[in-house]
């Protein structure tokens, strides 16, 4: 079976999955008080980095990604990469991010 795939040569079903990556990590980074600024120092990345990586941007390297999770302390179980329940991704719902931050 074909998969389609967008220009950026992905799935659409991926670009949500990377959307909502780029939520947790936002949502984290705040309950951590950390401006884009600070995250960016901490990790050595740019600015436009963070913001890219919160935005879903499929461009952004996995590298940048570990080097967040481990500033964020998110890194001993990368829960932060856990797949959303299908359940929860049903009819275009949601997951329910606050609960999920909360957790964390």
């Amino acid at each position: 079976m074909k998969t389609r795939v967008t220009r950026e040569g992905i799935p659409p079903g991926s670009k949500i999955y990377l959307r909502e990556l780029g939520h947790r990590l936002r949502l984290i980074r705040k309950k951590r008080g950390y401006s884009r600024d600070k995250l960016a120092s901490l990790t050595f990345l740019g600015r436009n980095t963070i913001a890219r990586m919160e935005m879903g941007d499929p461009g952004v390297s996995i590298g940048a990604w570990a080097q967040a999770v481990h500033v964020l302390g998110t890194d001993r179980n990368w829960l932060l990469l856990l797949p959303v329940p299908e359940e929860e991704t049903k009819k275009g719902q949601a997951p329910d991010i606050d609960a999920l931050a909360e957790s964390l």
